[in-house]
């Protein structure tokens, strides 16, 4: 790795009550389980892809109700679960903090007035996020693992997924756009999303056995 930075890099797990956010405010036991985050700073909207049970969506109705919940765009009822498509202000949302410091989030969940948050990030940058996620929220617990789930990940996907961070092809707004890296590996742009998104599955799907687990 000659010529290279070698920061090392950790997983990060933390348990957040945050004051100025919806899932404060979702006393509900049944999980929310967050699909996707797709920031618009410039419009200071965050929208929260989620799928909720018949009694979480209820209570995601009444938030919207109360003026807690910023828009909800769009629901669609599968089964007994329910795709809900909602916004919140980016602004000093916890996703905003951990990207700010260029945090790959993994996962988050809600429940019970509370937001489970799974990321990687670079061992020295933990203080700030930690700082920061502190003045906007009361943080219950954080767990600092080295135990990255990476081992599962084929040296191309590795690879791949090592150069799209540190070109900031996770930034936002990207530092780099998919044909561009994928130029770099000497790739196709659909191989190189092929790959990354291989490798975030991996990852995520790791995340959520170990938190059974526990």
């Amino acid at each position: 790795m000659k010529g290279f930075n070698t920061y090392p890099l950790k997983l990060v797990n933390i348990y957040i009550i945050h004051e100025n956010c919806w899932s404060k405010y979702y006393l509900n036991k049944d999980l929310v389980e967050i699909l996707n985050l797709i920031p618009y700073p410039e419009k200071n909207l965050l929208r929260v892809f989620a799928i909720v049970s018949e009694r979480g969506y209820r209570d995601i109705t009444k938030l919207k109700f109360e003026e807690r919940i910023k828009e909800i765009f769009n629901v669609y009822r599968y089964g007994n679960k329910i795709f809900v498509d909602l916004g919140r202000d980016y602004d000093n949302s916890i996703f905003s903090i951990i990207t700010k410091h260029n945090g790959i989030v993994l996962n988050t969940m809600k429940y019970n007035g509370g937001e489970i948050w799974n990321f990687l990030t670079y061992e020295h940058k933990i203080n700030r996020i930690i700082k920061d996620l502190d003045e906007i929220a009361e943080i219950e617990n954080v767990n600092i693992s080295d135990n990255l789930p990476l081992d599962t990940l084929t040296d191309k996907e590795f690879k791949i997924l090592s150069l799209a961070y540190e070109a900031g092809y996770f930034d936002y707004p990207r530092k780099i756009k998919a044909r561009d890296l994928a130029n770099m590996l000497g790739i196709k742009q659909s191989t190189l999303i092929y790959h990354l998104r291989n490798a975030e599955k991996k990852i995520i799907g790791s995340f959520i056995k170990n938190i059974s687990k526990d």
